[in-house]
Formats: C-alpha cells, structure tokens, sequence
C-alpha cells in the first residue's frame, strides 16, 4: 500500500481506531440509500416493460397482415408467400368481431377473436396461460378442441367451443363446461355489404366453454375471448374469408425491418401491417418515459449524496490542514495531497455504491419472491413485476462513482494547493 493510501485509511478513521468515523458512516449511507433507490426503480420500471411485452406476445401474433377492406378469401396463398420471407416462422389467419357476452342477467361488450386452432400454437403462447380445463386435458389440447367444422357429414352442428379471459368468467360467474351466449350487433353481414334500406336485427349464438385463460394482463383477461374462426364464418354465415394473418418471427425486436420484407412479396396496397410496437406504441412509449424520468429523479438521490462526500472532504481539510502542511514540509507534492482526498472520497464512494447494490439486489429479489399483488383493473397486471440484469447494475455501479469522483474532485484541489504556511500560520 502506498503511502497516499495509508493517511486516507488514517484520516477514514475515528480517534478511536473504529472502521469508519461517524461523518464518514454518514456520507456511505448516503451513497448507499440513493444507489439502492436507483437500482430498485430501475428494475422494477423494466419489470413491468418486460411483463407487458411478454404479455401482449404470449396473446397476440408478433405482425398482424390484415386485409384492407371487406374480402380476404385469399388468405392461403398469402400465407405461403410470407413464411417464405426470412426470419418469419410461422403464420395463422384470424378473425376479429366486437360482440356482447351474456350470462343469465350478466353481459359485457368482448372481442372474440377466430383462429385456426390448427396453427394457433404456432403464432400465440396462449396454452401456457390456460388453467382451467376439462379432464386432464393441456392447454394444447384444449386449443385443438376448439375446431369447428361447418359442414359435418351428418348435417348435425355441433355447439362451437371458446376460451374466457379469467377477469370475464368470474364477471359472469361462468366455469369450464358452461354455455355463454354470444350476440352480434347486427344480423350476419355478406361480403357484398348492408344495402341501403336494410334492416338488420341482433343475432345471438351460444357457446359452450372449453378452457379459462389467464396472462394476466387485465385488458386481454377481461375481454378478449378465442374460438374456431370457421365457427365464426358460420355464425355470420359468410364464406371462406378471414379479417387476417397472425405472423410469428424468430426475433421479435425485428419486426419493423421484417413487416417491410413482407410488404415486398405480397399484392400493394390490399394490406396494412401492424406489428406489436406499432399495435401498443402509445403503452410502450409511456412506460419508456416514465422509466427514464424516474431514472433521472433518482439520479438525483445520488447527486445529493455525492455532497455529503464533498462536505466530508471539505470538513476533512479544514481539519486536517496541519497535517497536510507537515506532509508538504517533508516533500509530498501537491498529487500526492490529491490523490489522498481522491482515494478518500473514492473508498466512501465504493462502499455506498458496492452495499447500496447489494441492498438493492436484495430488495429485487423480496419484491420477486413475495408476490406484492396489484390492482389489475388499474395496473392492467396482478403483481408487482422485477428485471434483474446484471448490465444495469453495473451501469448504476459506474454512474454512482463517477458522481462520487466528481464530487471529490474540489475538495482535494484545494488540498493539493493549500501552502504549508497557512497550515502551520497559528500552530
């Protein structure tokens, strides 16, 4: 150990040879409590990106082709020209209607979305989410009941299956096994379109219930409902046609470069691409927003603990002036004064940063494994999501004493200029 290191050691300490002095112990308790808060809100401002993200994928498609406007009996082919654009994996074709779902006195305006139960697995995550199911069946096999077909040898139809959002079945007190009905606004509508005079009177279908999901995204649990798209086309007895084609990618951060190759292999000007960032940019942007400015804030916790370091060091020289006029006397240079305050500020700056990690990583992990509930209603999530990575924390670790080094740098200019004279003037 140089003999810079061995005086900062000396002047960390109290008179009574304790690990730190008090001051001392007050400045790396501010560093720690404000590199905690950061961590904390970091993590779990990136929790709850992560948790929607994961949410809005495991439900929906990665890119969704949709038709613009009434016919899309083409779909097929269209299927086979974008799985062969690289980095698509697999494609299913859907159908969307706004409904109203009844039950006894119940209702609540839905989506239910039509997918080819075939492939669903392909494109969407959803068996994962399901939790109640008939028997012993899997998710899996509780998305392949759902097939419908519209034209059985015998001429009998059977009842279509759906899958409930969990938020929806407890609304309408409904369990696997239960019929619920479905009702259109208005009368099944042809491909060719209402003509002028038409009235059309709501029609009603029932349902009988096969699965109960929940992704725990509060939006898709309590609204979105999933059946055999085929069940729909006979619901509103249209032909073959569909509203779209469910896309999946091999990396899901690719999906602006990858829409543009689909645009290129299939017709101009019949189609919109939607991908998941375009889909929910208004909900991504605000929770990348609101992590930066709070990442900002508590930036600030840190800056305001850096001044307990400089007002350390400060009360450090004005006390320790004779000593630095006694080490000038002997021949230490004006670095080697700096560099005893540098190594200082530094060693309170470690300690803060190095046990407000720590602390923060603990706080993480009780937030993970205690399972603090929220309102889904509100937070459109039931729990209070974390994202541990390790990056961040080093990055906080770097910004924390780069502040420190900043906040240390002053009062050891001084010291450094400070004349063995004024030291040693009333001794």
């Amino acid at each position: 150990m140089s003999y810079e290191g061995f005086v900062a050691g000396r002047h960390l300490r109290s008179n009574n040879e304790s690990f730190l002095s008090t001051i001392t112990s007050i400045a790396v308790l501010g560093v720690f409590l404000g590199v905690m808060a950061l961590t904390s809100v970091i993590t779990v401002t990136g929790g709850f990106e992560e948790a929607f993200r994961d949410r809005v994928l495991g439900v929906n498609s990665h890119v969704m082709v949709l038709k613009i406007g009434r016919e899309f009996k083409d779909y097929k082919a269209v299927q086979d020209e974008i799985e062969q654009v690289p980095g698509v994996t697999a494609t299913s074709p859907f159908i969307f209607h706004e409904m109203i779902a009844t039950n006894s006195d119940k209702s609540a305006g839905v989506m239910i979305k039509g997918v080819e139960p075939d492939s669903m697995a392909d494109v969407s995550d959803l068996a994962q989410y399901i939790r109640d199911v008939e028997g012993e069946s899997g998710g899996e096999e509780v998305i392949k009941s759902l097939s419908y077909d519209r034209f059985p040898d015998n001429g009998i139809k059977q009842e279509p299956r759906v899958l409930i959002g969990g938020t929806l079945a407890d609304k309408l007190s409904l369990k696997v096994g239960d019929s619920i009905r479905i009702t259109s606004p208005l009368e099944s509508v042809s491909a060719a379109g209402l003509s002028l005079g038409d009235v059309r009177v709501p029609s009603s279908r029932t349902f009988k219930i096969a699965g109960v999901y929940s992704s725990g995204f509060h939006d898709f649990d309590s609204r979105l409902l999933i059946a055999d798209y085929r069940a729909l086309q006979d619901f509103f007895r249209q032909g073959d046609g569909v509203t779209g084609i469910d896309v999946r990618v091999s990396d899901v951060f690719q999906v602006n470069q990858l829409g543009r190759d689909i645009e290129r292999v299939i017709p101009t000007g019949r189609f919109r691409i939607l991908n998941w960032q375009k889909l929910h940019h208004n909900l991504f942007t605000s929770l990348g927003l609101q992590r930066l400015v709070l990442a900002v804030l508590f930036c600030f916790i840190v800056l305001v603990a850096s001044f307990n370091i400089a007002c350390t060091l400060i009360m450090m020289v004005l006390d320790r002036q004779k000593d630095i006029a006694i080490l000038k006397s002997m021949g230490a240079s004006g670095g080697s004064v700096l560099k005893i305050f540098v190594i200082q500020g530094m060693t309170i700056g470690l300690i803060g940063t190095l046990s407000g990690l720590v602390g923060g990583w603990l706080v993480c992990l009780g937030i993970k494994y205690t399972d603090v509930g929220l309102d889904p209603s509100i937070y459109m999530i039931d729990h209070l999501p974390v994202r541990i990575v390790p990056v961040e924390f080093v990055a906080v670790g770097v910004l924390a004493m780069l502040i420190c080094l900043l906040a240390t740098l002053g009062p050891s200019l001084w010291a450094a200029r400070l004349s063995p004279v004024d030291g040693l003037r009333y001794e």
